[in-house]
């Protein structure tokens, strides 16, 4: 997401609309807040999941508590739990402006990459400064440049802006080698991963190919076929980077006490949201497709997640549970054994 002005007034019309304590503003009421301030500058209208988005930025960014608990019947009110509580937003002189105006120009062909995160988080936070008087950095990033795969990604940014054709040598876990032509669209980080979203040709359904999996690739010259979905938007009813052929669909999980304080801060998803919250537990739901990353997260909670509904899904983990109990049962009869 681009650091620029439509940004700044967002956040800033969100600020004041989380602060007043005599409005009830459902997240429909906040859509249409900040689309009556992008009028105004002359920017186009945003929708509901940008402002979603927006949120969990601003919480991640500037650390706002919202009131889990507000509700106008179904819907939920969006107000901070201290009114009181103001975000920062930057202030600059015209010519510090331009500059910073300038890096984002140039740092957008990169959306996607590490550096880019780590640009924007810097200038979204310039204001309370991220080195101190005598330039001694006092914030680290995390970063992995030694990351299998991770060398193509350059070239591959290059081959989708130019649009070119692939041809790519790939290795599936536990399988032989495949070489497949694809056009490039897309390249997407999940779980300290990063994967190229490309369609093979021949296919009409979109593929995603690890870069550590990826053996070596080179252009071929055959004619691009433009991708038929929005990227910006291709993500946003699904965990990871598969996207089914199906619908969206409510999945309600039980948590315990322990694990909610960790999900509330960090949500599954940004549909997330609480319908029940007791002492040892919340009932949650997320508003996505089911997928494999759905399933592998849901299982990497143990004992402290449990799904509800819907049946169909509920059914698919217990499976997956039980199966890998079997495994375990088994492993340990045939060292027993030995």
């Amino acid at each position: 997401m681009p650091v620029d002005k439509q940004v700044i007034e967002r956040y800033r019309v969100l600020n004041e609309c989380f602060r007043n304590p005599y409005r009830d503003y459902t997240i429909e009421d906040l859509v249409d807040e900040c689309n009556k301030a992008l009028r105004k500058l002359d920017k186009p209208e945003v929708s509901k999941r940008t402002i979603q988005n927006d949120i969990v930025n601003m919480e991640t960014d500037y650390g706002i508590r919202l009131n889990e608990k507000l509700r106008k019947g179904r819907q939920r009110i969006y107000r901070y739990i201290d009114t009181d509580f103001s975000i920062h937003l930057v202030r600059m002189n015209d010519q510090e402006r331009h500059k910073i105006q300038d890096a984002i120009y140039v740092l957008r062909d990169f959306e996607g990459e590490p550096l880019y995160d780590w640009a924007r988080a810097f200038l979204m936070q310039i204001e309370g400064g991220l080195f101190n008087e005598d330039n001694t950095p006092v914030v680290s990033f995390q970063t992995n440049p030694d990351l299998k795969g991770i060398s193509f990604f350059s070239e591959l940014l290059q081959a989708i802006l130019a649009k070119r054709v692939l041809k790519l040598r790939y290795t599936p876990y536990g399988k032989d080698t495949q070489t497949v032509n694809v056009y490039p669209y897309h390249l997407k980080q999940f779980n300290d991963r990063w994967y190229l979203i490309a369609q093979t040709i021949g296919y009409q359904s979109y593929a995603h190919y690890a870069l550590d999996r990826i053996d070596s690739f080179e252009e071929i010259a055959i004619p691009y076929k433009e991708a038929d979905v929005d990227f910006s938007e291709y993500f946003d009813d699904v965990i990871g980077v598969t996207v089914p052929d199906s619908d969206a669909e409510d999945i309600v999980i039980k948590v315990t006490g322990k694990r909610f304080n960790y999900i509330r801060t960090k949500p599954l998803h940004l549909s997330q949201r609480i319908i029940e919250e007791a002492e040892g537990y919340a009932v949650i739901t997320i508003n996505v497709k089911v997928n494999n990353e759905l399933e592998s997260l849901i299982l990497s909670f143990g004992d402290d997640m449990e799904v509800i509904a819907p049946a169909s899904f509920r059914e698919r983990i217990a499976g997956k549970i039980q199966a890998m109990n079997n495994k375990y049962l088994n492993n340990a009869e045939n060292l027993h054994s030995k």
